[in-house]
């Protein structure tokens, strides 16, 4: 599933080629790609996109209207921009007055589109992102203040961190040098200002890097990323620690494949 990095290169990709445009019809070839919690993909045409962003793990249509498309890729959601070519397993296609298109295309039909009303952010229940300057170490050891969740765990919480997973809250952890079996309530000070500046750290590398190609995503233009080349521990399991040497280890938590190293995260 695409995580920060890869929604960002997304959305900056899908920003200059979409800004401006006007929605003359929308083609909805799988259902449901809809979500039905925000309007129907009807409402969209007429609109004028206004920009483009990322909001977590969601890539971030504004319309001048005032509502907002969003849309979540899910594990093998394809955004495109005026294909060349018929995408296979596309599920639905925005045209534009132009004669261009914005193609969703997607393999496992998970991928979702919704059409929002209000602040999306509310709608989608997100925390604050990552890079957010009102994200003080203050601040984030606050989240985590009283939590006996694993650190890890709580990493992945969306609604209290937006935008991490399971990729780079491992990746964090380990430059970080904290175990990821930590509970979060127990980090001290100098623990919590480490991780927050690990977690940026890790985040702009993979963002320059165009994100991590470890299973199916493509960047805007179709491309894989790089920034797998460069995984510390994640997917490394039984591999020697770039750090110490010793093995890296994988362990299982809330039905998520953790990477670590036993030496330099105790």
């Amino acid at each position: 599933m695409p995580e920060l990095p890869e929604v960002e290169t997304i959305a900056r990709d899908l920003a200059p080629k979409l800004t401006g445009r006007t929605i003359s019809r929308v083609d909805v070839r799988w259902q449901r790609s809809i979500d039905p919690r925000g309007r129907a993909a009807r409402a969209l045409v007429g609109d004028t996109i206004a920009g483009v962003r990322r909001l977590g793990k969601y890539v971030t249509i504004d319309l001048a209207s005032g509502r907002t498309a969003t849309v979540h890729l899910r594990m093998t959601g394809r955004l495109i921009a005026d294909p060349l070519a018929a995408l296979p397993h596309t599920r639905i296609v925005v045209y534009f007055a132009d004669g261009g298109s914005l193609v969703l295309s997607d393999v496992r039909k998970f991928a979702r589109l919704r059409i929002i009303d209000g602040d999306p952010r509310e709608a989608l229940e997100l925390g604050i992102d990552p890079f957010d300057p009102d994200l003080t170490p203050a601040r984030f050891l606050g989240l985590m203040r009283g939590r006996t969740t694993k650190i890890k765990v709580f990493l992945l919480d969306q609604r209290r961190l937006a935008g991490i997973g399971n990729i780079y809250a491992s990746e964090a952890l380990f430059d970080a040098r904290i175990p990821p079996t930590r509970p979060a309530g127990k980090l001290t000070r100098a623990q919590g200002a480490a991780l927050l500046r690990s977690l940026r750290k890790v985040l702009r590398k993979a963002i320059y890097h165009r994100g991590s190609s470890v299973d199916d995503y493509v960047d805007a233009e179709g491309k894989p990323g790089e920034f797998q080349k460069k995984l510390a521990v994640y997917g490394r399991g039984g591999l020697p620690c770039r750090r110490c040497r010793a093995p890296i280890r994988r362990v299982v938590l809330a039905q998520r494949g953790t990477f670590f190293c036993p030496v330099c995260q105790r």
